[in-house]
């Protein structure tokens, strides 16, 4: 159903901010300096559906998947990009692809950048082949500021981004038409996880986050800082202490408040 609400409502920009806060375990030792955004092309790509599958279930079976990628949704994604590092103290955007391999995508995804990129020049580029760019998640995730990918190789990352910030259970996301023409979408990454629903068990973290999101894409700066504020705070003070989903609320309103 979300899948084909992106399509349905043009949401070309899946964002997902990768900040690990104070109080936060993080697989990677001693590591406080996690803070980026992730800009993944929501539209095009793998996720089109297109291709085909001829003499299913024999052994002559062959499954084709195509890759849809145009001037105009590659290059409306890393104008964005490119937006969004502007906006930030480190103006550096890293475009990851793999066009080493895949030549024809790949070729016009680095065309297209380093077209935009010219309008830019305040803006500190680099590129990295996917596989890199994962190892450098891992290995050295202070090098990022703002990156910028396909479909894909997007959807892969972003949760190696939500795992060395804490899990995706503090993930939030955003699914966003940039041009108001539609609405977009809040969401945190965790599931629905319809097994504890009404067991006061959850944890609404990720779902704050994702409001805080919202709150920034309609201008409400302010109030979007306030809320990442209160959860900041909260995650600070939580250490290992089990808490249920009304207490996590009450301690996040009051945070705000």
């Amino acid at each position: 159903m979300l899948l084909k609400l992106r399509f349905a409502f043009e949401h070309y920009i899946n964002l997902r901010p990768a900040k690990l806060f104070p109080g936060v375990t993080s697989p990677i030792t001693n590591n406080k300096g996690i803070d980026f955004v992730v800009v993944r092309e929501g539209t095009e790509g793998l996720y089109v559906g297109a291709g085909s599958i001829k003499d299913e279930g024999t052994n002559k079976e062959l499954a084709i998947e195509e890759s849809i990628n145009t001037y105009k949704g590659v290059e409306r994604v890393i104008r964005d990009a490119f937006n969004r590092a502007m906006s930030r103290p480190r103006k550096k955007l890293t475009l990851v692809h793999k066009n080493n391999v895949l030549t024809r995508a790949g070729g016009l995804w680095t065309r297209v950048f380093n077209e935009v990129a010219k309008e830019f020049p305040e803006i500190t580029t680099d590129y990295l082949h996917v596989d890199a760019a994962s190892m450098f998640f891992v290995t050295n995730p202070e090098r990022f500021d703002v990156v910028v990918t396909d479909n894909l190789f997007g959807d892969i990352i972003t949760d190696i981004a939500a795992a060395i910030c804490g899990g995706i259970g503090l993930a939030a996301s955003g699914n966003i038409n940039p041009t108001g023409a539609y609405p977009s979408m809040f969401e945190p990454v965790h599931g629905s996880a319809p097994d504890i629903a009404g067991k006061n068990l959850a944890d609404p973290t990720a779902t704050v986050l994702s409001i805080a999101m919202m709150l920034n894409h309609l201008g409400e700066h302010k109030a979007a800082q306030d809320v990442e504020n209160a959860v900041a705070r909260d995650l600070a003070a939580r250490g290992d202490k089990k808490r249920s989903t009304s207490e996590i609320g009450d301690a996040l309103v009051a945070g705000v408040l």
